[in-house]
């Protein structure tokens, strides 16, 4: 079976299975305020090389998928749960998928920008991550578009705001 194939299937499955889809959109907040929060944690013009910004990136995302993933097992270990509906690995799994959309999105950001704006534009694509994952589920639980479009921009602006603030205050 082609590692594409099995990817697709995992995607298939979580949008359309509420209770995966609820985990993976969770997921997809925590790490995007997660990433904002150690973007935001240190100096934008201290001259951070590319790899510097990658490790912050790829560093925070699998982290806390790791992290993620270890407390779901162990729980599951502890708590018995006469009646599950999904397995430790099939909640990881649709976790997975969403922290890899994140962390590819971030990294192709950083390694587009020139070096003095990347941690600025990783923390903008983890804020712009967050409002279309709003939107994109608004419009899912039958938000009208324009109400939709605006949950999003909301929630894209406070995040927005919080990246952009840092990166002048640290000027």
């Amino acid at each position: 079976m082609a590692p594409g194939s099995a990817l697709l299937r995992v995607v298939q499955r979580t949008r359309s299975d509420p209770a995966l889809r609820r985990e993976s959109d969770m997921m997809g907040v925590y790490v995007s305020i997660a990433l904002l929060a150690a973007l935001i944690a240190g100096n934008d013009h201290a001259g951070d090389s590319q790899f510097g910004v990658l490790k912050v990136v790829w560093g925070t995302t699998l982290g806390l998928a790791l992290a993620h993933w270890f407390a779901v097992t162990l729980s599951a270990r502890l708590v018995h749960d006469p009646d599950p509906h999904h397995t430790a690995a099939e909640l990881f799994a649709s976790q997975v998928v969403v922290v890899g959309l994140v962390t590819v999105a971030a990294t192709l950001v950083v390694a587009l920008l020139p070096v003095d704006v990347e941690r600025l534009g990783a923390r903008l694509t983890a804020a712009a991550f967050l409002g279309v994952l709003v939107v994109v589920e608004s419009r899912a639980g039958g938000s009208s578009t324009g109400r939709a479009a605006a949950y999003g921009v909301g929630a894209l602006a406070v995040a927005a705001l919080i990246a952009t603030i840092k990166w002048f205050v640290s000027y």
